[in-house]
């Protein structure tokens, strides 16, 4: 890969939080972008025109059996070629101990978290391996490693997703794609503002004073936001980042060091 003139990426959850920043910053970056949400609003943000043409707004439900191949087929229609998929959209999934959540609702969390993901790869996979090139960037969580009560199928997923990344790495290094997952810490997005929320109730505690004592552990003292992943995100894209495949970059403040 050189360059980003003409490249096109897949970024999934991309109508909110970090897979908006993550799909305007390869935008600013000179890609061309299939952004795809299962919102409607995904095609109010990306409109038809922006960016000199080099976004196409799609609205997809990634844990749909076919919205992997769909997606695909869209990067292929609008511009021709796929040079990386990144793998963001997910779900928090139901709280509460394994045997006390409803069956649907894991099943649900596995389809978006992992499922979902596995059947983009699959169907991209063909196209990056003729061309020997590409790159797969696999968003994961802090929480694989630092598993907590009642939070089994996101926690699950994520360290699964994880796995995938590094099994891919190995598979797909001689056909010259690299896979790597970017793992956020303490994130200020809408689902880390609602798991605040229930951690509050749960301790009988405001949210602002749950905030701040999250934000405590933080070595930088703040949460992470948007910029930070898409920062990593855009590296693991760029020829710099040639030579790294197969492992997690942890974008956490330092709150977990490895």
């Amino acid at each position: 890969m050189t360059g980003t003139a003409h490249r096109c990426a897949i970024v999934t959850g991309a109508a909110d939080g970090l897979g908006r920043d993550i799909a305007e910053r390869l935008l600013t970056d000179g890609w061309c972008v299939v952004a795809a949400d299962i919102s409607p609003a995904v095609g109010d943000i990306f409109t038809a025109g922006a960016f000199d043409g080099r976004v196409r707004a799609t609205v997809a439900d990634i844990a749909a059996a076919d919205a992997g191949d769909a997606l695909v087929r869209t990067a292929m229609a609008s511009y021709g070629r796929i040079d990386a998929v990144v793998n963001n959209a997910g779900v928090g999934g139901p709280s509460g101990d394994l045997d006390a959540i409803e069956m649907a609702d894991v099943e649900r969390t596995l389809e978006v978290n992992l499922l979902g993901p596995i059947r983009l790869c699959r169907a991209a996979i063909p196209l990056l391996k003729e061309q020997r090139s590409g790159r797969i960037v696999n968003i994961g969580s802090l929480f694989a490693d630092r598993p907590v009560v009642g939070g089994s199928p996101y926690i699950m997923s994520k360290a699964a997703l994880r796995s995938l990344s590094q099994c891919l790495a190995l598979e797909l290094g001689p056909s010259g794609i690299t896979v790597n997952t970017v793992a956020p810490g303490y994130m200020m997005t809408k689902m880390h503002e609602e798991e605040v929320a229930a951690q509050a109730r749960a301790a009988g505690v405001g949210a602002d004073e749950r905030l701040l004592a999250l934000r405590a552990e933080v070595p930088l003292r703040r949460h992470g936001d948007g910029a930070d992943v898409a920062g990593a995100v855009a590296w693991l894209l760029s020829d710099d980042a040639a030579y790294v495949t197969g492992q997690t970059i942890g974008v956490n403040g330092g709150v977990q060091v490895n």
